[in-house]
């Protein structure tokens, strides 16, 4: 048989196999790889809104410890004085979004993580966070307390991984923010007493 022949007979023998027997398998994959692929992209915009967020507090808390309105600018400057004020309350209305995105799409993110610990800490600081902006604290306290609670947070997920001694710190300093958050708690002792419910009569 000339060589040709053999060429062109090997060659159809490729392609039948290729189309009986490659092709399937591939058109088979090809749901699962986009699935996947999916899962993938959704995950990463999941964390880049929770980086997003967590900059968003550090960035408002940084700015609103940097322009406290003092009442002598006040009493000289009323209009002035006004407008920082509205700009305060944009910042403290950024505090709000963030923390509000984040305890309705803590899931998006959360689950995403490999360790318990991890997404414990991640439900942790989604939870107080939005307790702290919900709180009847002074703002001054709110933003001292985010500041301590966001900060750690960004070093634990979006530092690089080869800084070891940032991460391993700030491991304890989420964990004393967390603590720090009951100072801020009313003394029982001084809170007043709450009446016991009257004891039902019985009727005659």
């Amino acid at each position: 048989m000339p060589s040709w022949i053999s060429s062109i007979l090997l060659a159809a023998a490729t392609t039948l196999f290729v189309g009986l027997f490659v092709n399937p398998r591939l058109e088979a994959r090809k749901p699962r790889i986009e699935a996947k692929n999916n899962q993938r992209r959704v995950a990463y915009e999941a964390r880049a809104e929770f980086s997003k967020r967590v900059l968003t507090i550090l960035s408002a808390c940084g700015r609103l410890q940097e322009s406290e309105v003092p009442p002598s600018l006040a009493e000289a400057r009323p209009a002035l004085a006004e407008r920082l004020n509205s700009e305060r309350q944009r910042w403290l209305d950024q505090l709000d979004e963030a923390t509000r995105y984040l305890v309705d799409n803590m899931e998006l993110f959360a689950l995403g993580y490999a360790t318990d610990r991890l997404r414990r800490i991640v439900g942790q600081f989604v939870v107080h966070a939005r307790a702290v902006v919900l709180s009847d604290r002074p703002v001054e306290k709110q933003v001292q307390r985010l500041t301590a609670l966001a900060a750690p947070i960004q070093n634990l997920f979006f530092v690089p991984r080869w800084h070891v001694a940032t991460i391993v710190r700030s491991f304890e300093e989420f964990e004393l923010a967390l603590a720090a958050l009951d100072e801020d708690l009313p003394d029982e002792s001084a809170a007043a007493p709450v009446p016991a419910p009257a004891t039902p009569q019985p009727t005659a």
